[in-house]
């Protein structure tokens, strides 16, 4: 087996380098386990591996996840577990059982998991395969799971969740924790604006800016933060292709402590907005989101509901307009998802 004797800490490791480890990543939390199969995933920014193992019970299939990017720092990162861990004791949303973490370690590739392979399909790239029956369930146990999410802890403070003193926490960014919402929501687009700026946007960049700073802060902000999956889209779902019943809801490694409505829009975006041009199957699944999200969700929405989802749904689009090279490999669909955008923020700045 090959080690990383001559490295001092694991942050500089190639995560290509991460599969010859795993054996001894998974002793750390399963000493009496054997692994008999290593396959890597194709998808993702960090380096996850579906196992075979031989165990004192039996044969089992599991999930080892470590943290080898750059994109989740280690304070952020060390959450997941934590996290899957509390919904798997106060929700009913599917999430894989944890079998073990380790925080640190001073040769391994740290921090990282091991949970249960929960079964069903990727919903990658599924939304024309699976029928309107299909996706309404997806969105209608989108908006169960979403209710049960934002009802599981609140924070007084807005950013990333992350871990401080070994217990769930609001960690923030580079500048920490705000203490209100709307300055992170502005700090976020700014920071998405100027990742566009020089780019095929550039000429919308200095009328979104005026529009965001107008805005956000002009919104009523929540005084709490909830729970955000804002990555809850059909590639971090588990579910079955005939049904659309959703069988695993997956990373969870980078929540916000934010507003539920941004929560929402974001869902509505990556899941609804995003994949189709049919005006009545965007009304029908929108209509079954919301109204099983209203179901299991007590309290009434905020007075400025619509407000806040219209400019919402604006700063998921500027993520969108950022990550545009990175989404579509194909030119001429990029150029067609290039003019979707400038129609879109068109009501905004004209």
């Amino acid at each position: 087996m090959t080690e990383f004797a001559e490295r001092e800490t694991a942050d500089d490791r190639d995560p290509v380098d991460v599969p010859l480890e795993v054996p001894r990543m998974v002793a750390e939390i399963a000493p009496d386990w054997s692994v008999e199969r290593i396959r890597p995933t194709e998808e993702g920014t960090d380096s996850v591996f579906f196992l075979t193992v031989a165990t004192p019970g039996g044969r089992r299939e599991v999930v080892l996840k470590a943290f080898t990017g750059e994109a989740v720092p280690p304070t952020v990162a060390r959450s997941e577990p934590r996290v899957l861990e509390l919904l798997a004791a106060e929700t009913e949303i599917p999430v894989p059982e944890v079998v073990g973490f380790v925080d640190d370690h001073p040769d391994l590739p740290a921090p990282f998991f091991v949970a249960e392979r929960l079964p069903g399909a990727n919903g990658s790239g599924r939304f024309r395969d699976l029928s309107a029956d299909a996706l309404a369930r997806v969105l209608g146990e989108a908006g169960e799971h979403l209710a049960q999410l934002h009802e599981v802890r609140t924070f007084d403070r807005f950013g990333r969740i992350g871990v401080e003193d070994g217990d769930l926490a609001v960690v923030g960014d580079g500048d920490g924790p705000r203490d209100r919402w709307t300055d992170w929501l502005l700090a976020d687009a700014e920071d998405t604006l100027d990742g566009i700026e020089g780019g095929r946007f550039d000429d919308l960049v200095g009328p979104l800016r005026e529009y965001v700073r107008e805005a956000v802060p002009a919104l009523d902000p929540p005084n709490e933060g909830v729970f955000v999956h804002w990555d809850y889209r059909l590639g971090n779902l588990l579910v079955d292709p005939e049904t659309g019943e959703e069988t695993g809801v997956l990373d969870w490694a980078d929540l916000l402590a934010g507003d539920p409505v941004y929560n929402l829009a974001t869902v509505e975006d990556h899941n609804v907005n995003w994949q189709t041009r049919d005006v009545v199957l965007r009304r029908r699944l929108r209509e079954r989101f919301r109204a099983a999200y209203d179901a299991h969700r007590s309290g009434d929405g905020p007075e400025d509901f619509g407000e806040r989802k219209r400019v919402y749904h604006l700063c998921n689009r500027l993520n969108a307009m950022a990550c545009l090279p990175d989404w579509y490999g194909n030119e001429t669909l990029r150029d067609e998802r290039a003019a979707e955008h400038r129609m879109f923020v068109r009501e905004y700045v004209d």
